[in-house]
């Protein structure tokens, strides 16, 4: 499986949580089938441009917000984690998120 439309699954699952709707509701809001929404969730499929166009107005998001930037971007590698954290990122609340930074933030001061 892609780790790419894994990624894009994982955010737009993120994205169409935070804003309070079900995966049905967004098929209706795009015009797509139920079971489209939930194979690009889990990156079993990917949306086309005009897909995530959709997604993101109803959203309210830019579309880049479904894609990782630099070097945070999902990599190719047989074994790269982000894909995994942005999953399990991707089902919290933004106070959970917020907590989970610091947790980050922590983590990779111990680094230095």
């Amino acid at each position: 499986m892609s780790t790419l439309r894994r990624q894009v699954g994982a955010m737009v699952r993120h994205h169409r949580e935070r804003a309070g709707l079900t995966q049905a509701e967004l098929a209706d809001r795009v015009g797509k089938a139920l079971e489209t929404i939930g194979r690009i969730e889990r990156g079993q499929a990917a949306p086309s441009f005009d897909t995530l166009e959709s997604f993101a107005e109803v959203l309210e998001v830019d579309v880049r917000d479904f894609f990782g930037a630099g070097e945070f971007a999902a990599k190719a590698r047989r074994n790269d984690p982000l894909p995994r954290v942005l999953d399990r990122l991707a089902g919290l609340s933004d106070e959970d998120i917020e907590w989970a930074d610091k947790l980050f933030a922590l983590a990779l001061s111990r680094k230095s």
